[in-house]
């Protein structure tokens, strides 16, 4: 569009482009219907599967403004971000994830099949077993002979975790407890506050109303203190208050942004210094991001090699009074 080319060619070009073909039919059902006559941001709220409420109306507010080149760029920008962001925390958790899944693995073969090996040479010299071989070799019994009763109960105790998840209680619990736990919290807090501070500059930016703003970024918050935050500035607006009447004992926003937020609003520039506010957010999320990684590394390889050590000293204990004995 920057470039002179119209809206339904320009969706007719992607269609064709387009490698996916999901994405393909979608592109050129919206290209049909502008075609027809339909405005761009209608064509789109048709989809909503693929276009979420808050890009078309930022696309409704370009055409409104004859700014539709400027605006896709925006949110050009921003899908870049979120993009970017997700790619960042599969890299970074990459490793930890491996690393723990290998050292998981290493323990219960440990435990589950070497161990009972060495039960039978000690069950055969009558050795006194030290307490914490006693434990693994009944613990790894347990695990073999006992895991139908095992496996089931833990199946059904991560199902009942993620049901329990889709309450409101469980919901309002556990949206908590992820703005409080140390280190991670900080993180959390980061990338909500990023991404509500991005979505409102660029609507702003781009004509939407404060109250749609505030209406479509409720929607889209899928914390539930967040998206009451939101609710409350609705409100506040609908009634003739200022956001900042809000925002200053918000405590799940962060002290210095809700000074910006604050001041922004008293000078009328709300709209930029979100977007800048959303921007800044963002770096800060994945530089967060990259601190806890670097913690969880070398947490995940101590603990882990502490389980097998003890899983280790478990069997060579024995394995020393058996030499013992072999040596008298």
């Amino acid at each position: 569009t920057r470039s002179g080319v119209d809206v339904a060619t320009a969706l007719g070009s992607l269609a064709r482009q387009c490698k996916r073909p999901a994405l393909a039919a979608v592109l050129a059902e919206v290209h049909d219907s502008v075609m027809s006559g339909s405005p761009l941001s209608n064509a789109l709220r048709d989809h909503p599967e693929v276009f979420e409420a808050t890009f078309v109306a930022t696309v409704a507010a370009g055409e409104a403004s004859g700014k539709m080149s400027e605006v896709l760029q925006q949110l050009s920008v921003v899908q870049r971000g979120e993009i970017r962001s997700r790619r960042t925390l599969r890299a970074l958790m990459t490793y930890p994830v491996l690393l723990f899944s290998v050292s998981s693995s290493v323990l219960v073969a440990l435990v589950v099949f070497v161990l009972p090996q060495f039960s039978q040479i000690f069950e055969e010299y009558e050795l006194v077993l030290p307490f914490v071989t006693e434990a693994l070799l009944a613990l790894s019994s347990e695990l073999r002979v006992r895991w139908w009763l095992w496996l089931p109960l833990v199946g059904s105790i991560v199902a009942g975790i993620l049901v329990w998840r889709k309450t409101d209680g469980g919901r309002r619990t556990l949206d908590a407890l992820w703005l409080q736990v140390p280190v991670i919290s900080g993180v959390y807090r980061s990338q909500l506050i990023g991404r509500v501070c991005r979505m409102f500059g660029m609507m702003l930016e781009s004509g939407v109303p404060l109250l749609e703003v505030l209406r479509l970024t409720k929607g889209a918050m899928q914390n539930v203190h967040y998206h009451e935050l939101v609710e409350e500035m609705e409100d506040a607006v609908l009634n003739g208050r200022i956001l900042a009447s809000i925002l200053q004992n918000a405590e799940v926003v962060p002290e210095s942004a809700r000074e910006m937020l604050m001041t922004a609003e008293n000078t009328g520039n709300l709209g930029e210094v979100t977007y800048l506010l959303g921007a800044y957010y963002e770096e800060d999320t994945e530089a967060r991001m990259r601190q806890v990684v670097g913690l969880l590394e070398p947490m995940i390889t101590l603990g882990m090699g502490v389980l097998v050590a003890i899983v280790v000293l478990a069997v060579m204990l024995p394995v020393f009074d058996l030499s013992t004995i072999a040596s008298r």
